[in-house]
C-alpha cells in the first residue's frame, strides 16, 4: 500500500541523488561513505516504489490529500 505522496516522492528522489553525488565527489571516511550510501539507496527505493517502512511503523501517510471544502456555490459554477 502506498504511503508516500507525490511531493514527498520527488523530495526523496532528489535527496537520494544529492547524497549519491556527495558520496561520489566528497572523499569521506569509508564508514561515512557506506552510511550515506545506504541512506541514499533507501531514499531512492522508497521514492520509486512509493512505500516507506519507517512511515508504516510510525503511522504516517503523506499520500492522502486533503479534499477542499465544497459549497453549493462552487458546485453550481457561480
Amino acid at each position: 500500500m502506498r504511503n508516500i505522496g507525490p511531493e514527498d516522492r520527488v523530495v526523496r528522489i532528489v535527496a537520494a541523488l544529492a547524497l549519491a553525488a556527495v558520496v561520489y565527489f566528497a572523499h569521506m571516511s569509508q564508514t561515512a561513505d557506506i552510511v550515506v550510501g545506504v541512506v541514499a539507496v533507501y531514499l531512492l527505493l522508497s521514492g520509486l516504489f512509493v512505500r516507506c517502512a519507517v512511515y508504516k511503523v510510525i503511522g504516517v501517510d503523506t499520500s492522502v490529500q486533503e479534499q477542499p471544502y465544497s459549497t453549493t456555490d462552487d458546485r453550481s459554477g457561480l
